[in-house]
């Protein structure tokens, strides 16, 4: 009788001292900035997530450059937007070739008859590259914004990109802008990332049909896990801007290529945009915080 009533006791002692694990803490984004990030690198005026787009992007004063990621038959991780590259005249998804084989496609093509485009003296030659060759190229030059792509086509991308970015030291920084920031239109997949590494900001896609808009569930959802949204700039409006923020949430759209529209959204608040232009964003910028003097 004695152990029992010693044993009940222990039991309620340690459950006492038990507690439920806190939930990951998400990491915020700098709020005191207006965030140039160069969609595709500098692609209005070169091939984009290529080298050269990239250094262009630097050149030009962008804060971050974008990489979008798909993932071949043999486990690397490729800067491309579409799933599909055609070879041979005939369409592929990107899920069934290998990292070799998608080198016989020409991206450079893609500009030929961009009006903005530079003349590369071998223009023909800019070819797809994966995420280590830009992140051997760069190191920590730069600042990254990678959108992981279908990632449901690709199980066990976001333990790649993490290992890949580990492996590079571009984790766990103490800068007072952020490294790395990773973006989806995929909640789950951003979850897991937030689950396997809660110090990387993430920030959720989305493409709204008209004006933009969350639930209160659904911001309260989003707040767990992101530090910022990233919307299609059509839909952006300032409800939905003070709505975010209210949540402590960067609102950053895309993609903005002119001027006007550039100025537009700074007055609304937003903290940020994507752009296939950054020397036009570094400059609309500049103006602003010379006005702001």
């Amino acid at each position: 009788m004695k152990n029992i009533m010693l044993l009940t006791i222990l039991l309620f002692t340690y459950g006492c001292f038990q507690q439920t694990p806190s939930p990951a803490v998400r990491t915020p984004l700098p709020e005191n900035d207006f965030l140039i990030i160069a969609h595709r690198g500098a692609s209005a005026y070169t091939t984009g997530h290529t080298l050269a787009a990239y250094e262009m992007a630097v050149q030009m004063g962008a804060d971050y450059i974008e990489i979008d990621l798909q993932m071949t038959k043999d486990g690397k991780l490729v800067a491309l937007h579409d799933s599909v590259v055609t070879l041979h005249d005939v369409k592929q998804a990107v899920a069934d070739v290998t990292f070799d084989d998608i080198q016989l496609h020409s991206p450079g093509q893609e500009l030929v008859k961009n009006p903005l485009s530079y003349a590369f003296p071998n223009f023909s030659d800019l070819r797809i590259v994966d995420l280590s060759e830009i992140l051997d190229h760069f190191g920590d030059s730069v600042n990254y914004y990678i959108e992981i792509k279908s990632p449901k086509m690709y199980p066990g991308i976001e333990k790649e990109l993490l290992l890949q970015l580990g492996e590079h030291h571009l984790l766990n920084k103490e800068d007072i802008t952020p490294k790395v920031i990773i973006q989806s239109f995929d909640a789950d997949s951003l979850k897991e990332i937030h689950a396997l590494d809660p110090s990387i900001p993430l920030t959720q896609l989305y493409k709204f049909g008209k004006k933009a808009k969350l639930s209160k569930k659904a911001l309260k959802e989003l707040s767990q896990y992101a530090s910022g949204v990233g919307v299609n700039v059509h839909a952006v409006n300032r409800d939905f801007i003070e709505a975010i923020h209210k949540k402590g949430l960067l609102v950053l759209p895309y993609t903005i290529n002119d001027e006007n529209t550039m100025r537009q959204l700074m007055k609304l608040g937003v903290n940020g945009i994507f752009t296939d232009r950054p020397d036009v964003a570094s400059r609309v910028k500049n103006e602003q915080s010379s006005l702001d003097q």
